[in-house]
Order: structure tokens, then C-alpha cells, then sequence
């Protein structure tokens, strides 16, 4: 990962939030949310990394001035982080591959269980890893050699209940052919890519040139499709986080 220092706005762009703000306390937007004890416009994080080297450079990278970031903790394992002020985090980083013999699912769902959400840092870019992530509740993924810049505005959409994916990633998941990914048609991602951003099902249906009926026909198919799959997209925002899991739309830019 490198230093550089443009910086990507976050929470902004296709926009179907996840429930609450940062850490459940305060709003987050632009530069952050209010920090769990004070600070208003800042976010504050935790690290879980098995690697020094990460932990203590990580801290470099998300917190240069004017970021709005800073690190409160950092920890080898979730359970450490979690005993300490990383509980009262708005974001927990966390690697994939800890070494203690925790799994993600389990790492994920102890940290949501605290409050703060979960931002994955993975060296790993497999479909299935990042599925298993979004799908356990973690907020984002981002690999490891992105640059500084992409990480803070993963943080930022994270903290502010927006799902975030490494932009390099949706290509990989778009092509994934998973047996739990659907197969849908070239149609139906259309349809999908507009209706779950938003769209009302009218504009939908007049951006296609398809009649309202018709477009209705593709969003059902496309839910029918999910649920075969084991993976139900009931609501527009279950079909939002779904076309961005499988890479049919990316992370707010």
C-alpha cells in the first residue's frame, strides 16, 4: 500500500446504507463521523493484524492530517481488541487470516456483536473470501496493496453505514461463476443495476424502453433467482447489497 494522498469521498454515489452511522453515535459523512467519546467530525478505529509490521503502519497511512481518522487500538486477535478501547471503536480493520484458529464468520459477527463495524484489510482478492465477508456483515473489503487514499475512503463509507468494495474487486466477482452467485441474464443485471441504486421501477422501465410490467418480471426473476441460491433479496436495499457482493455494482466511489 502506498502513501498517496488523493482522497475519495465516501458515502456518496450508489447509495443504499446500511442501519445506523458511525458507531451508533453521531452521524458520519465528508470526513467522519463524531468519535465514540467526543470529537466531533472524527472517526476512530481499531486494527486486528497478526502482523506488526501492519499494525504499526497502518496507523501512518489512515491518520494524516486533515483525515478525520485516527487509531485508538490495535490487537493480534479480535478478543484482545475487543477488551480494551477497540470496543468503542466506529470501524474494527480486520485481517482474514489472524492465526489463532478463529474464523472470519466468528470474527466478524464477536465484532458486530460490540457495536463497531467491520472493514476487512485482506491480502486475499478470492471471490469466495470476499463473499463470505460481506455475507457475515462486514461493511467492506479492501486488499492490502491498495493505496493509503482507498483505504481512508473505505473507513469513511464504512463508518457511515455504506458498503465499500475495492474497485479492483468487481470485476472478479462479476465473473465469478460461483454455484451461489445467480446466472442472470444480460437484462436482468441491467435492470437490477438501475432498480436496486434507487430507480423507481417507472425509470427503470423507460431507460430499458420496456414496458413497467416487464421490468417488474426481471426484478422477480432476479429474486426468484437469489432465493434459489439461498441468498433472499426481499427488499430493494437486500438487492442492492447483492449486486454489490456479486460485483454487478461497485462501492460508492
Amino acid at each position: 500500500m502506498t502513501g498517496a494522498d488523493r482522497e475519495r469521498g465516501a458515502g456518496a454515489g450508489v447509495g443504499a446504507g446500511r442501519e445506523g452511522g458511525a458507531g451508533g453515535e453521531g452521524g458520519a459523512g465528508g470526513e467522519g463521523g463524531a468519535g465514540a467519546e467526543g470529537g466531533a467530525g472524527r472517526i476512530d478505529v481499531a486494527v486486528v493484524d497478526d502482523h506488526p509490521i501492519v499494525r504499526d503502519g497502518l496507523a501512518g497511512w489512515v491518520t494524516v492530517p486533515g483525515s478525520g481518522i485516527r487509531v485508538v487500538a490495535t490487537a493480534t486477535t479480535v478478543d484482545e481488541v475487543l477488551a480494551g478501547p477497540g470496543r468503542r471503536a466506529h470501524v474494527v480493520l480486520l485481517d482474514l487470516d489472524l492465526g489463532d484458529g478463529t474464523t472470519p464468520a466468528r470474527n466478524v459477527a464477536a465484532i458486530l456483536a460490540a457495536g463497531p463495524a467491520v472493514l476487512v484489510l485482506s491480502a486475499s482478492g478470492r471471490p469466495a473470501a470476499v463473499r463470505d465477508a460481506m455475507r457475515a456483515g462486514a461493511g467492506g473489503y479492501v486488499l492490502k496493496h491498495e493505496e493509503a487514499a482507498e483505504l481512508r475512503a473505505a473507513i469513511r463509507a464504512v463508518a457511515a453505514g455504506t458498503d465499500w468494495i475495492s474497485p479492483r474487486l468487481a470485476y472478479i466477482l462479476a465473473t465469478d461463476d460461483a454455484p451461489d452467485r445467480p446466472a442472470l441474464s444480460a437484462q436482468e443485471t441491467r435492470t437490477l443495476r438501475l432498480y436496486a441504486t434507487g430507480m423507481p421501477i417507472k425509470s427503470v422501465a423507460r431507460r430499458l424502453g420496456i414496458s413497467e410490467e416487464t421490468a417488474r418480471q426481471y426484478v422477480r426473476r432476479v429474486r426468484e433467482k437469489y432465493a434459489a441460491a439461498n441468498r433472499a433479496a426481499p427488499t430493494k436495499v437486500d438487492l442492492y447489497h447483492r449486486a454489490v457482493e456479486d460485483g454487478h455494482l461497485p462501492s460508492p466511489p
